[in-house]
């Protein structure tokens, strides 16, 4: 039993440590893509071609200092993070990376990825609600009303590969695609689904929920 633990746990460490490290750079290939785009040299002093920016930038993550509003509900304040990070994670457990490689393999494992990207919503609104500020949770606000309008255009593109698999398991939707990828036939879908990744994500053109001084400005 405590064998299975540890196995358990060290699968898991491995997959947050992979992914950590995937999304760290490839945020870092953005900020090249953006740089490029708009003509200018982006990061590149730390490290050859600035190939470890990524890890400076955690480092500066990790030491910064914890500042809480004095009118803060602390309890709430520290929890909301944690809740949006830890959906985050928890949702790439029914990913296969390979063939019989799950780390969890459910029926359902489509539906349990667009419920527990639901809940990460929560971690958003309950840290602008519990920071006590009108401008914080106007932020907030705005911030989860897009979430939640590009998330709602998101379950009704993946409903329609569902439909065609008949499966809400997300190895029987590889399967069926081993003669014909879907982006193919679906190559509307999959524009649309790309696209409104940009928009649930809060990414480059669709980043004004974070532009918090252009809100105050207009109001």
């Amino acid at each position: 039993m405590v064998f299975l633990l540890l196995i358990t746990f060290i699968k898991i460490l491995i997959l947050i440590i992979f992914l950590l490290i995937a999304v760290a750079y490839f945020t870092l290939a953005e900020r090249k893509v953006l740089a490029v785009i708009q003509r200018r040299r982006g990061p590149n002093v730390i490290g050859i071609y600035g190939l470890l920016q990524p890890l400076s930038d955690g480092l500066k993550l990790l030491i910064k200092e914890i500042i809480l509003p004095s009118n803060a509900n602390q309890f709430l304040f520290l929890i909301a993070p944690i809740l949006t990070f830890s959906t985050s994670l928890i949702g790439w457990g029914v990913i296969p990376f390979d063939k019989y490689s799950t780390f969890c393999e459910i029926n359902l494992g489509l539906l349990y990825i667009l419920a527990v990207s639901s809940i990460g919503v929560y971690g958003i609104i309950l840290s602008g609600w519990a920071s006590n500020s009108k401008y914080a949770f106007l932020g907030a606000l705005r911030s989860t009303a897009q979430m939640v309008s590009y998330e709602i255009s998101l379950g009704f593109t993946i409903i329609v590969v569902a439909i065609c698999c008949e499966s809400f398991n997300i190895n029987h939707i590889i399967y069926f695609q081993k003669n014909l990828w879907f982006f193919i036939p679906f190559f509307p879908l999959f524009f649309n689904f790309f696209y409104l990744r940009f928009g649930w994500n809060k990414s480059t053109s669709f980043w004004f929920t974070w532009s918090r001084s252009w809100t105050c400005f207009r109001l």
